[in-house]
């Protein structure tokens, strides 16, 4: 069974921003136009750290990852985002349309434990190299 636990996440500090200027879609689902409307919306908005655009000449020491931990960091240290004070689970509902319908997701996100695969949680979709290098680049570096 899988193990599944509360965390310390990072959240909006709703008293110096506004939360509908900085959330953003999925990372995957952005796009160039949308990303600079994202970026128009608030200096805050999550889609800097996120989804970040690349420049002309970014190389190994500066990128669209080295961008998103100097802003994590910055905002951190603003009091933009802060760290709960203890351990939680997240609830959070999303609506969406799909084949011309409103519906509506509902979910929480906690910690688990990984497991080998087919021994607890098992893949919900199938999943590209690409998109995992981006991601796992982007953990790293915040």
């Amino acid at each position: 069974m899988a193990e599944v636990i509360p965390f310390r996440g990072i959240l909006y500090n709703t008293a110096k921003v506004k939360s509908g200027d900085v959330v953003a879609p999925p990372y995957d689902i952005i796009t160039d136009e949308l990303r600079d409307a994202l970026y128009g919306k608030s200096p805050y908005n999550i889609v800097r750290i996120d989804a970040g655009a690349g420049h002309p000449g970014d190389d190994e020491s500066e990128n669209k990852y080295v961008r998103a931990a100097r802003f994590m960091k910055a905002w951190m240290e603003e009091g933009i985002l802060q760290r709960s004070s203890k351990p939680c689970f997240y609830a959070y509902e999303m609506d969406y349309r799909a084949g011309g319908k409103r519906k509506r997701l509902h979910g929480f996100f906690g910690l688990v434990r990984l497991e080998e695969l087919g021994k607890g949680v098992y893949p919900h979709e199938e999943t590209h190299s690409k998109p995992k290098v981006d991601r796992l680049n982007l953990m790293t570096s915040c």
